[in-house]
Formats: structure tokens, C-alpha cells, sequence
């Protein structure tokens, strides 16, 4: 079996969400600090369009709706709300 994490460097946004997942399930916690953490330990701005995009494939995707990274059914929601509603989606259902 090939091992493919050579092929990417720690900053590439598919290999901070794995990062970020693995330190999560290891730690029993929510995956977004440690993504925080891998980020900041590769040199990768939070807010920038790779932490977003590793955001986005650990789950949380950054939500232009509400201005806050979030769940996917919370973006889902906010997105088809609006932004003049968004805040609705954060209501339970």
C-alpha cells in the first residue's frame, strides 16, 4: 500500500483536517481546537482559504451566513435562510 501523506505537505488542507480528526479521536474532543493547533503549527492563518477549506473536511465548514464555522447541517440551514435570518438556523428544529 502506497502511503500518500508523502505526497502532500503538512500546510495542504487535506492534511491538517486528518491532523486535526486523528488529535481529536486520540483526545476525546471537538476536532476544531486541535485544527487551530495544526494550523498554527504549519504556518496556516485561521480564516485563511486553506484553514477554510481544512475546516470543511473536518466537518466544520466556515459559514459566510452567520460568520462562524459551524456544523454542516447548521451551514445548510443558514445558507438557505439567508443572511438576514441566518441566525434561525442555530434554533433546535
Amino acid at each position: 500500500m502506497t502511503d500518500r501523506r508523502a505526497h502532500y505537505p503538512p500546510c495542504h488542507p487535506a492534511m491538517l483536517a486528518l491532523a486535526a480528526l486523528v488529535a481529536a479521536i486520540q483526545h476525546r474532543c471537538d476536532p476544531f481546537p486541535e485544527l487551530e493547533s495544526a494550523a498554527a503549527r504549519n504556518g496556516v492563518a485561521v480564516g485563511s482559504e486553506q484553514f477554510d477549506e481544512a475546516a470543511a473536511l473536518a466537518g466544520q465548514p466556515y459559514c459566510r451566513a452567520v460568520d462562524l464555522y459551524v456544523d454542516c447541517e447548521t451551514k445548510r440551514r443558514a445558507d438557505a435562510l439567508g443572511s438576514g435570518m441566518a441566525h434561525l438556523a442555530f434554533l433546535p428544529v
